[in-house]
């Protein structure tokens, strides 16, 4: 009876949280609506020319939004939009769910994992793509679930799933692929497969071999790569007037930063990718209204709290969990710092996941030091 009154008394905290967190995403749409225009525009488009059964689009245009635009395929097929934004409602509270049990891996405290895993249902900068057609809601809940799992001592079952899952987040977003490469070089460290030294060689190298690859690869010069080439932190225009610089459909990184380069010099390289890298953490925008500018400040508060778990993580000997949180918030920085931030905060809201665990580390520590400290 005991036992039986712990699990009802759990699984409530568990249905609290989807009765509040549905009331929350209410209320955001009732401010916002259901978002379908802009970026969501393409993926509706796509999904509905792969009900059609043409692929082509999606295999030659948008081969790394693959996953998402399955995603939203099925949904769209089988109810709608609305159906859709339930679907990623779903997936974004057992995300929820994953961060709290990751949390009870590193360091277990009830009270606190339950608190962070309503923090993720009620963080604003996350929850409002929830109710956009965007890709950003799929690829964040991914995020979570995956990190869990790359945490969690796995069975052969649950090993097959985090593959999958895996191969889902590289085709969700293009981030995806620096992130499966933490998540699959942190797998391969605490299986023992390499040694320590062997296992951050073998990441400098591959992470290289990206980072070359996207300054080689053609993309889509108007959109992608003129705003770099206009050295721009935020992109704010859909034209930029670059004399001398090339108009073809396709160009490369490398194109644009040899254009600057040649403009600006090799400091003022430096000194974008800086501001880049500092504007990737921000939340707040002057073109955002001042009420909605000071909800997302409350959640600047992360950051220092975040700072302070990874040093309590780091005196609990979980070094490694440590770095591997800092490296996967490092590789998606260092995208935004090698192109630019985009209008909202779309590009800093999948580091939410990291900052949340890391923060409610930091009260498991104050927990330890002030509340078990008065019982003893």
């Amino acid at each position: 009876m005991y036992e039986l009154r712990l699990f009802t008394k759990k699984n409530s905290f568990y249905v609290l949280g989807a009765v509040s967190y549905a009331v929350f995403l209410v209320m955001i749409i009732k401010q916002t609506g259901i978002i379908t225009i802009n970026e969501a525009e393409k993926y509706i488009s796509a999904a509905h020319k792969v009900l059609d059964g043409d692929f082509r689009e999606v295999v030659s245009d948008y081969k790394f939004y693959f996953s998402y635009i399955s995603f939203a395929t099925i949904f769209l097929f089988i109810g709608g939009v609305k159906t859709t934004v339930i679907a990623q409602a779903a997936l974004s509270f057992t995300a929820s769910v994953c961060i709290k049990k990751t949390l009870d891996l590193l360091q277990p405290n009830g009270f606190i994992s339950f608190f962070a895993m309503f923090i993720f249902l009620f963080c604003y900068p996350v929850q409002t793509w929830v109710v956009t057609l965007y890709s950003d809601s799929f690829f964040i809940s991914l995020t979570a679930i995956i990190l869990y799992f790359t945490i969690k001592p796995k069975s052969k079952h649950e090993t097959v799933l985090w593959v999958f899952l895996n191969i889902i987040l590289v085709f969700a977003r293009p981030p995806g692929v620096f992130l499966t490469l933490s998540f699959v070089m942190f797998a391969v460290y605490k299986a023992g497969i390499l040694n320590t030294a062997r296992v951050y060689l073998t990441f400098i190298f591959l992470f290289l071999i990206l980072i070359i690859s996207i300054f080689l690869i053609p993309s889509e010069t108007k959109g992608y790569i003129m705003p770099v080439a206009a050295g721009r932190i935020i992109v704010d225009s859909t034209h930029y007037t670059l004399p001398g610089f090339t108009q073809k459909p396709k160009s490369k990184l490398a194109d644009a930063y040899q254009y600057l380069l040649q403009k600006k010099g090799a400091g003022h390289l430096i000194a974008l990718y800086t501001k880049k890298s500092i504007s990737f953490f921000t939340l707040t925008r002057p073109y955002y209204s001042s009420g909605h500018n000071r909800i997302v400040k409350m959640f600047y508060l992360l950051y220092p709290f975040f700072i302070v778990g990874l040093i309590y993580l780091w005196k609990s000997d979980k070094k490694d969990i440590v770095l591997f949180l800092c490296i996967c918030i490092f590789s998606l920085m260092n995208l935004v710092a090698l192109t630019y931030n985009e209008w909202h905060y779309r590009f800093t809201a999948p580091i939410f996941p990291f900052l949340i665990i890391g923060s409610a580390c930091s009260l498991v520590s104050l927990y330890d030091k002030v509340v078990l400290k008065k019982v003893k």
